[in-house]
């Protein structure tokens, strides 16, 4: 959880409880190729491991998705939060 303020307006940010966490994929960084998408990293790992025992890449970029929501703190209102 992380506090700052935009102009006047105190917020708070948050992990978002309704967006799926943690997705996870890899990039090749030869090819471009990209493995699925899924919460299980080691599945990806294992993707990395297979495309470069199949093509002989080595060099693979990862992403970790994490979705966040700002909450205005009380006495806050939204609209004032977007100004």
């Amino acid at each position: 959880m992380t506090k700052g303020v935009k102009g006047l307006a105190e917020y708070t940010l948050r992990l978002d409880p309704d967006a799926r966490q943690g997705a996870a994929h890899a990039w090749c960084m030869t090819c471009g190729m990209r493995s699925r998408e899924t919460e299980d990293q080691v599945a990806v790992q294992g993707w990395c491991r297979g495309h470069a025992d199949e093509t002989g890449h080595m060099r693979f970029r990862g992403v970790v998705t994490t979705f966040f929501v700002v909450i205005p703190d009380p006495g806050q209102s939204a609209r004032e939060e977007a100004t």
